[in-house]
């Protein structure tokens, strides 16, 4: 729950704008990604605990880059 909280205080922050007659809302891809897995987390009973875990080794930098991936497929 405290996820959804999180999303909620997120998306209670967002300004809609103005383009044209129509209004927009503007996330970032990665704000969006996120509040999309924070939304499925809340659904699952075990996609949480792995998001969390991808997230950490992320910010971690343990990530492969798209080069690296490509040279395990052996893509490259």
């Amino acid at each position: 729950m405290a996820n959804m909280n999180i999303l909620i205080e997120k998306l209670n922050k967002i300004k809609p704008q103005k383009i044209g007659k129509e209004p927009f809302v503007i996330l970032s891809l990665e704000d969006f990604e996120k509040m999309r897995e924070d939304l499925e987390m809340h659904e699952s009973k075990i996609l949480p605990a792995k998001i969390s875990k991808a997230r950490k080794e992320a910010d971690e930098g343990k990530v492969l880059t798209f080069d690296e991936v490509k040279k395990k497929l052996k893509l490259a």
